[in-house]
């Protein structure tokens, strides 16, 4: 009888020592998993917030498959004619003509990829990876226009600093051989000088580009359809030059439409006249390069077909450019 007092009291004894590591490991369990309870609704907060954030980014750009590929269309093609242009200069030097042949394919590749993007965000426009390749194809539109832009107005300055270095040597040349003593060396010298002062005044520009659009909600759109078009934006880059004082410059620019007319503000004198323009501008021009921005605005509608652009200063034709609207 005794024998079995103390076997229960053994029992009772190894239940007691058991109960509190029972209890400890129970408080981890139902720690572990609270830790694990919070983390997973930490991270479903966050990839919510993500898709919040991606979703008011996509309603605020309000983009649009058919609207991205009309954009990345017309940027294409406005950077393809000014490459074109280019290179049908007959003196274009060598290794600036094979940069922008090379150029070419890089601007169809680039082309490609972005389409692909496009495509995929028009295959559900309400989906986060949908949204996600259309904010892709935006930003990649955006980089593709602004990084080829200035590598042409680049192209653009270099073949202008090479034709002016060429017309001088060519110059000094025919000096050298025509003048022999000192007196007419000294007046070739001074001719050499008044022609690259004279040079540093004249004013040019290079990326010029032209967009038709309309605004919507404080933000610019490019738009093709003719009577949706509100204005025509002109930027372009005036070059850098060694003038060291500042000078007002006026432009005439000249927008054609596809009849042969000058569009004007002034829609009852629209002509093909030489003396009519569209728009009358001025600047200040101290030989920095600077970026430049004019619209113009008319209330008449824009005509079907591809209109040109004509930018003039002192009756010299600085650049010239084209745009087409449907």
């Amino acid at each position: 009888m005794p024998d079995n007092r103390n076997t229960n009291s053994d029992t009772n004894d190894t239940k007691y020592k058991a109960l509190p590591i029972f209890i400890l490991l129970f408080l981890a369990s139902l720690a572990l998993s609270a830790f694990l309870f919070f983390k997973y609704v930490k991270n479903a907060s966050q990839i919510e917030q993500k898709n919040e954030e991606l979703t008011l980014a996509y309603q605020t750009l309000n983009l649009k498959a058919d609207s991205l590929q009309l954009e990345l269309n017309f940027a294409l093609q406005q950077l393809q004619d000014k490459i074109n242009e280019n290179l049908a200069q007959i003196d274009l030097k060598d290794d600036l003509r094979k940069q922008l042949e090379a150029k070419k394919s890089a601007l169809s590749t680039a082309y490609r990829r972005i389409r692909r993007l496009i495509a995929q965000g028009g295959n559900g426009s309400s989906s986060g990876g949908s949204s996600k390749s259309l904010l892709a194809a935006k930003n990649e539109i955006t980089v593709l226009k602004q990084k080829n832009t200035e590598y042409i107005a680049k192209v653009e300055r270099a073949q202008k600093e090479y034709v002016l270095a060429k017309n001088l040597a060519d110059q000094n040349g025919s000096l050298a051989s025509k003048f022999m003593d000192k007196s007419d060396s000294l007046h070739s010298i001074n001719t050499v000088l008044e022609t690259k002062l004279a040079g540093a005044s004249v004013l040019s520009i290079a990326g010029l580009s032209i967009q038709p659009i309309r605004e919507r909600k404080g933000k610019q759109e490019i738009i093709e359809k003719a009577n949706k078009v509100e204005r025509i934006k002109l930027n372009f880059s005036v070059l850098a030059s060694e003038l060291t004082t500042k000078e007002k410059k006026e432009l005439t620019i000249r927008i054609i439409e596809p009849s042969g007319a000058v569009l004007t503000e002034d829609t009852d004198k629209l002509t093909d006249s030489d003396e009519l323009y569209s728009l009358l501008e001025s600047l200040t021009y101290d030989g920095t390069e600077k970026g430049v921005t004019f619209y113009y605005d008319q209330e008449a509608a824009y005509k079907k077909g591809k209109h040109r652009v004509e930018i003039y200063h002192d009756d010299k034709l600085l650049d010239r450019g084209s745009f087409s609207l449907r």
